[in-house]
């Protein structure tokens, strides 16, 4: 592959990961079962359910397409909100992590509910389900909840400044982030998860249509531009020959 095929090759992957990030998120989590007060009763539902598994290695698979895409939509911003797009980057990579790393621990707590569940001994299992809500574990999820909300706000924001996308898709993502993370805290009910889900593509589709017909520049590196230059040039001088 030449080097000028690798800034169409970038936003192309930024793009998909963003569609395929929110896409593999929202069915990661309807797969899975509701999460209940009592975590005995949570432990019984995660080994009953036959969707549980797929739906938290989606989950999981999810984070890294996310690292992927709001890191690089992020990126896309820094020529022109320098400060705002660095921070939404970093803030959205370490939501990612955190993300990731509750939904490794998620995966080993629904193979011991399934082996609590079959020897009917569920102590060790609900001890698990607690230790993953806190203790060592807090800090991911602290990365997980504050990196992803904060780093989408400070995107969102970027994008504004920067006028890489209409000026609907930047809000569609703060509006997505109060609904999908401000808006449980007030009320409840099935139609969240779907309003959520229904915004966030809306929200991220149109991000990935803007970084696929923004410009080369945040996507070219330096070696990259000057052998472009370069060729120019060479084919400039020929012509003239």
């Amino acid at each position: 592959m030449s080097r000028t095929a690798l800034p169409a090759l970038r936003r192309v992957v930024v793009a998909v990961s963003l569609v395929a990030g929110i896409v593999l998120a929202f069915v990661g989590l309807l797969l899975q079962p509701e999460f209940p007060d009592d975590n005995a009763e949570y432990i019984r539902l995660l080994a009953e359910s036959p969707t549980a598994a797929l739906g938290l290695q989606l989950f999981a698979l999810s984070q890294v397409c996310w690292a992927i895409g709001l890191v690089g939509l992020a990126h896309a911003t820094v020529h022109r909100a320098r400060v705002t797009g660095t921070i939404g980057a970093v803030l959205s990579g370490l939501g990612a992590f955190g993300h990731a790393v509750f939904a490794g621990a998620s995966l080993v707590g629904r193979e011991m509910a399934v082996y609590a569940t079959e020897t009917g001994d569920t102590a060790a299992a609900v001890a698990a389900a607690d230790a993953s809500q806190g203790g060592a574990f807090l800090p991911y999820l602290a990365f997980g909840l504050l990196g992803t909300v904060l780093g989408v706000v400070f995107t969102g924001i970027a994008m504004l400044r920067s006028r890489i996308a209409p000026v609907w898709v930047p809000i569609a993502l703060l509006v997505w982030v109060v609904v999908e993370f401000g808006l449980p805290n007030f009320l409840s009910g099935v139609w969240i998860t779907y309003a959520s889900m229904v915004l966030g593509l809306i929200a991220f589709t149109g991000a990935a249509m803007a970084i696929l017909r923004g410009g080369r520049g945040a996507w070219t590196t330096a070696l990259e531009a000057d052998e472009s230059v370069d060729s120019t040039v060479a084919r400039v001088d020929a012509a003239r020959a």
